[in-house]
């Protein structure tokens, strides 16, 4: 048995010192991310509420996951009437996790058609909130309808229920404290926008450029073709190359924290502890002369 375990051992250093071979790694969260078959099998589940996250209430009149209730983003954020938008207080998440159904022990699962894009936005609310049950469908309804799944016309029946904010403040980086941290050798920023919005090219604020010592992956770079997520050891490879690493504290942003959202939840599905969204990111960011700015 002694020489069993050894031999393993070896085979395993082999594999691991061999140039060019990676070895497949798991994400650190996979609780975050439900696939097709996981949502097919409890969707009897009495402790489940299913969020349908697309943009046209049209398309989800026509059809929809069966149970799914329909979320605009809007409905997960502040809108702000200077520009951009913010998380909302914590009473306007209650009211709506209450009206959907939802309790603190629900089993929340979002989708959208979009490869993540609103879904990621409700995730980063509802950790901000303290919510412990909650995942994205991977690949969207996309996926789903692709695989000639069953959807349905049917407005679910749902009944209020009592939903309490548990506020985790250390999910958020407000502009004060970015700027407080920033040059510290512990914190990483990563900014989701296009190349051109980065660079000061493509301006969508009264400045542009990024956050000094920003690092730019957009966040599309985390999905495949398909708009599922890539698999973990492509996903750890893209950020920890960037220098985006699980020793440092991470801040995510773009232009209104929506596509911020995605590399939030991509970093969280990953296993990141500490990453934390700029929720009013470049539209704040970008419009204030005294915050510090790079080309």
């Amino acid at each position: 048995m002694k020489r069993m375990v050894m031999a393993a051992v070896a085979v395993m250093m082999l594999l691991v010192a061999t140039p060019g071979l990676t070895l497949a790694v798991d994400y650190g969260n996979p609780q975050f991310l439900v696939d097709t078959d996981w949502l097919a099998t409890h969707l009897n589940d009495r402790d489940l509420r299913i969020i349908d996250m697309r943009n046209s209430t049209e398309e989800y009149a026509a059809g929809h996951i069966p149970g799914a209730v329909h979320l605009a983003v809007n409905q997960a954020r502040l809108i702000l009437k200077e520009s951009g938008f913010a998380l909302p207080p914590d009473y306007e998440i209650e009211e709506r996790m209450g009206q959907l159904g939802i309790t603190n022990e629900t089993m929340v699962v979002v989708y959208d058609d979009q490869g993540g894009l609103n879904a990621s936005r409700l995730f980063f609310t509802l950790e901000y909130a303290g919510h412990k049950k909650v995942a994205l469908l991977n690949g969207g309804i996309a996926k789903w309808a692709a695989e000639k799944r069953a959807l349905s016309t049917m407005l679910p029946q749902v009944s209020t229920t009592v939903y309490r904010v548990h506020t985790e403040t250390q999910r958020v980086a407000p502009a004060s404290w970015i700027v407080a941290n920033l040059g510290k050798p512990n914190l990483a920023l990563v900014d989701a926008r296009s190349s051109g919005e980065f660079r000061g090219e493509d301006l969508r604020a009264k400045r542009g450029g990024h956050i000094p010592g920003a690092v730019n992956i957009e966040w599309t770079r985390n999905l495949t073709g398909g708009k599922t997520f890539k698999p973990a050891d492509e996903l750890l490879a893209l950020y920890s190359q960037a220098g985006v690493t699980k020793d440092k504290t991470i801040v995510s942003y773009c232009q209104t924290m929506h596509r911020g959202a995605v590399t939030y939840f991509t970093l969280r599905l990953l296993g990141y502890p500490d990453v934390r969204g700029y929720d009013r990111s470049w539209s704040e960011w970008g419009n204030d002369p005294t915050l510090p700015a790079q080309q």
